[in-house]
């Protein structure tokens, strides 16, 4: 792996999760077309690329969203019950989307990528809405597991961590507080992302092609300068939000993800 991969890769980690931690997104928004474009420049086939973008950045999301739902966990916005709940169909739907992904090919995922960077744009430029947090109000066992399910498939197949969907859900469709629905989502992701990574491991141990360094779809190497940096920054992302106005680099983020779906979609 050269010099410029490496540096590609580490700056992919620093950027990648001061937005996290700045905007409140998961990194694999960003995580997948890096590794992709990383991946294809150390000519592995690109419809191989791009299924190993996405395995891998699930395998980095574990960490970082662990380290996210901990902070969360520390200050008390994380509710463990419903976490658990939604992961019990977030695990098995999470397998499910890596099987999906590996069947499809890179190909399809790519297009499937470009729609959703598209449409996480839309929600950048165009915040949704924010309702007046009242006193959490029960939410039933059933409308956690189909959140649970939903995001678990998601994520598995296009390489997110799956906040883009689940808070939205948690918050506008079950009304759970903000807060709560960001802290909930963070310890979603790390079953999700376990779940979905444990998938593509096991489909890619015999596929050709592979760089040096990989377990089934995943690249280790990829994966530890990736996660080293972001942990880094994540954290300072954190502080950053909380003493400055993160709703000034929505729009570029934005249109940031506008460039990357085109890209995806037509090229």
């Amino acid at each position: 792996m050269g010099a410029g991969i490496v540096i590609l890769f580490v700056l992919t980690g620093l950027i990648g999760g001061f937005i996290g931690g700045l905007l409140g997104v998961g990194g694999g928004i960003l995580f997948v077309p890096c590794l992709d474009w990383g991946f294809t420049a150390l000519g592995v086939k690109p419809d191989l690329a791009f299924q190993m973008a996405v395995a891998t950045s699930l395998a980095i999301i574990v960490v970082t969203g662990l380290s996210s739902a901990l902070g969360h966990t520390m200050h008390g916005n994380l509710d463990p019950r419903a976490v658990l709940v939604m992961a019990c169909m977030s695990v098995p739907s999470s397998l499910v989307g890596s099987g999906i992904g590996n069947v499809v090919g890179g190909a399809v995922l790519e297009r499937i990528f470009g729609l959703t960077a598209l449409a996480v744009a839309f929600q950048f430029l165009r915040p949704i809405p924010i309702k007046h947090d009242k006193a959490d109000r029960e939410v039933s066992v059933s409308n956690y597991v189909m959140v649970g399910g939903i995001s678990g498939l998601f994520s598995s197949i296009i390489g997110v961590g799956g906040g883009i969907l689940t808070v939205p859900l948690l918050h506008l469709g079950l009304d759970v507080p903000i807060k709560r629905a960001v802290a909930n989502s963070s310890g979603l992701i790390v079953f999700s992302a376990l779940s979905g990574c444990t998938g593509w491991v096991l489909q890619g141990l015999s596929v050709e092609g592979r760089p040096a360094f990989s377990v089934g779809y995943v690249n280790l190497v990829a994966w530890v300068l990736i996660s080293f940096g972001a942990m880094i920054t994540a954290q300072l992302g954190s502080w950053a939000a909380a003493r400055t106005r993160a709703n000034r680099l929505r729009v570029p983020f934005g249109v940031l993800l506008i460039l990357v779906g085109i890209e995806k979609l037509l090229f």
